[in-house]
């Protein structure tokens, strides 16, 4: 794999890692502040899917050191939410955004014929697309 596609996919896959433990602790703190009517269903959505996002974030952080590289923690500061609404928009949102990443991770991988990685993250995109669907249905 030439040098300049296996830096481009580390620095993406260490960016895929971040959004997923960004996710991981934005869950499991939203699921206790959140409140009003949506709170119970939101909390139970969050717990459930935390579960899941750290699985994804492990996959990304084993793949960086599988290439060559080292992961990198970048969290910037977290929203936290008490009014369940707008959790769940914002979670939902970031659901999509997470879509869009994804998909150009595929690229990458495809480009440094990772057909593997490829697999695992259309495999991770779904999961994704699944989490902005249940969201969508709570919004609704």
């Amino acid at each position: 794999m030439p040098k300049q596609s296996a830096a481009a996919l580390v620095k993406g896959l260490n960016g895929d890692m971040n959004l997923e433990l960004g996710t991981v602790i934005r869950y499991l703190v939203n699921a206790s502040t959140v409140r009003g009517l949506l709170g119970h269903e939101a909390r139970e959505l969050f717990l459930k899917e935390a579960a899941e996002e750290l699985q994804h974030a492990t996959f990304f952080a084993d793949k960086v050191v599988a290439l060559g590289g080292t992961p990198s923690i970048t969290l910037g500061k977290l929203p936290i939410f008490t009014d369940a609404r707008k959790a769940l928009q914002y979670e939902y949102e970031h659901e999509l955004g997470a879509v869009e990443e994804y998909t150009k991770r595929i690229a990458q991988a495809d480009k440094a014929g990772e057909i593997g990685l490829r697999v695992r993250i259309e495999e991770i995109l779904a999961d994704e697309q699944e989490h902005a669907e249940s969201l969508a249905r709570l919004l609704r």
